[in-house]
């Protein structure tokens, strides 16, 4: 096993090969940003901890820390305080409910849509009715159209019989309103906003806005509380399927993408595809994904904490093995306000007060965060076993973000002993499109608990060693991107802890390397720093 071959020897984890893996079906089962490969996860786990251990992630996120300690016959445990986060945690790890009984209730649910209302989502074809498949707009008015006419796939542009639907659908929607209808209108927060959408409502079309509202009635009038959790699960993961956020295609009228970037963005040409059948592709993956995990899971226990890392009142000191976890990247994603899309529609009650992020829209800057994460630590610390380690991943173009991490690490009491890169499986949302400017990959950083913190007021000059960095690479391969740049230089100033330049302040990493030298294209579209 790897824990009795490198246990003990730390040195022995930078010669442990990782090649990231795609992400398996019940890793699928919900949308999440900032993913870890799966088989990461379990290398560190296996690594550093034996079956039984506790493994921890105050961080929790998607719960792969966790997931990946059940797997192994480890004890994980989660703290978050995204409600959504609890939620993705739980219903992946807990038993399938009866199938048979969770498809009848799903069906149930379908059948309480009104004809009236599923009467909007068709198409007229030479007097004859047929089920609208997807639709293509162009901002707020619908052009094209999809459908199947005795199997054969249909694309035409939209008539007038596809322009009374959208009206109708104004005038459905008001109706049901008026009788207590909820869907969320709630302010989107400006620090995920992109194109000028105001509240959560405006990033679906009316039909699927009416739609969709009285789906999640029906799901929370179901008594049986498991099979409802279940569905209300496959409910929200297939949200952004048939939201407006999806780019549309005029010719082949597909949608092209999935919710890709970090934000809510409706672009101008985007889809409006069917809610009932994005339901159903929704909840047959939901099968899938927990029959692929149902044999992998074990019986050891694990623990879901929906509260807040900087107070960890429900974990003892010195009870924990072993700490994993990839806290919030500065400014990187905005969690909390991203999964209001979700909670929204859940009514969770939401502390957006106590979120661990830089929003400066929310006056959260760099005091708060700073705090914050001094405090997550220092808790970090007190429940970790006496000289027990701590791994966690981060990245961030900022260095002031890496000076407020790696300093509530020291002041803790930890010291790193380990740096390691690790390649993405897929792209990140945080990526978008512009791959070529940002890391494909992952430092993870190790730290060991020290008997008491190691104050270290040493200002190391920064500047030279960022210099030092670009001249090496252009030397190298020729020129230095942003990707290869970071990846290099990173681990540097971490381990030195230079985060200042000559004069004494904050590394401006960018600044510095673009008074000396000059950023062009150099090879196959692709650009990067020269002489």
């Amino acid at each position: 096993m790897l824990y009795n071959m490198c246990m003990g020897n730390i040195s022995k984890l930078s010669s442990v090969k990782i090649v990231p893996e795609q992400h398996p079906p019940h890793y699928l089962l919900h949308k999440y940003w900032g993913r870890k490969p799966h088989n990461l996860l379990s290398t560190y786990i296996q690594f550093f901890t034996k079956p039984g251990d506790k493994v921890l992630d105050p961080f929790m996120g998607s719960g792969g820390v966790v997931i990946e300690s059940n797997k192994l016959n480890r004890i994980g445990i989660g703290i978050d305080l995204n409600p959504m986060a609890c939620m993705i945690v739980t219903e992946t790890l807990k038993p399938l409910p009866d199938e048979s009984l969770l498809r009848n209730e799903f069906n149930k649910v379908l059948k309480t849509l009104p004809p009236e209302v599923l009467n909007l989502a068709t198409v007229l074809d030479d007097n004859e009715i047929y089920i609208l498949d997807n639709a293509v707009w162009i901002e707020n008015e619908i052009k094209r159209i999809k459908y199947y006419k005795n199997g054969k796939r249909i694309t035409r542009d939209c008539n007038e019989y596809d322009l009374k639907q959208v009206k109708k659908s104004k005038l459905l929607l008001s109706k049901y309103k008026k009788l207590g209808l909820y869907f969320p209108e709630d302010p989107i927060m400006q620090y995920v906003k992109r194109n000028g959408k105001s509240t959560i409502n405006e990033l679906f079309s009316v039909r699927n806005l009416l739609i969709a509202a009285l789906v999640i009635k029906a799901i929370n009038e179901i008594k049986n509380t498991q099979i409802r959790d279940s569905l209300l699960f496959v409910f929200t993961s297939a949200l952004p399927n048939f939201s407006s956020m999806i780019p549309g295609d005029l010719v082949t009228v597909n949608g092209k993408s999935g919710w890709q970037i970090s934000k809510f963005w409706v672009p101008k040409i985007h889809t409006e595809k069917n809610v009932v059948q994005s339901l159903k592709l929704r909840f047959e993956k939901y099968i899938n994904g927990k029959q692929h995990i149902h044999p992998l899971v074990t019986n050891t226990d694990f623990k879901i904490y929906n509260q807040s890392c900087e107070n960890m009142k429900s974990i003892k000191s010195k009870s924990i093995d072993y700490v994993f976890t990839d806290p919030p990247y500065g400014d990187s994603i905005s969690y909390f306000a991203l999964s209001s899309f979700w909670s929204t529609w859940l009514k969770h009650e939401v502390d957006y007060e106590g979120e661990i992020i830089y929003d400066p829209y929310r006056n959260k800057k760099d005091e708060d965060y700073s705090a914050r994460l001094n405090r997550a630590y220092a808790e970090i610390y007190r429940v970790l076993k006496d000289d027990g380690y701590l791994s966690f991943t981060f990245h961030n173009r900022h260095v002031k973000f890496w000076k407020i991490i790696i300093d509530a690490c020291t002041k803790a009491g930890f010291d790193i002993v380990n740096v390691k890169w690790v390649d993405q499986a897929v792209a990140s949302g945080t990526q978008g499109i512009n791959r070529n400017n940002t890391l494909k990959g992952d430092f993870v950083y190790t730290f060991k608990k020290l008997k008491e913190p190691v104050h270290n007021s040493e200002l190391i000059n920064g500047e030279e060693i960022v210099l030092k960095s670009v001249n090496t690479l252009i030397k190298k391969q020729g020129f230095a991107d942003t990707a290869s740049l970071y990846e290099y230089l990173i681990p540097k100033l971490i381990q030195k802890q230079a985060f200042h330049d000559s004069k004494g302040k904050i590394l401006d990493i960018d600044k510095i390397i673009a008074s000396k030298f000059k950023y062009s294209k150099v090879e196959d579209g692709q650009y990067g720093w020269v002489l």
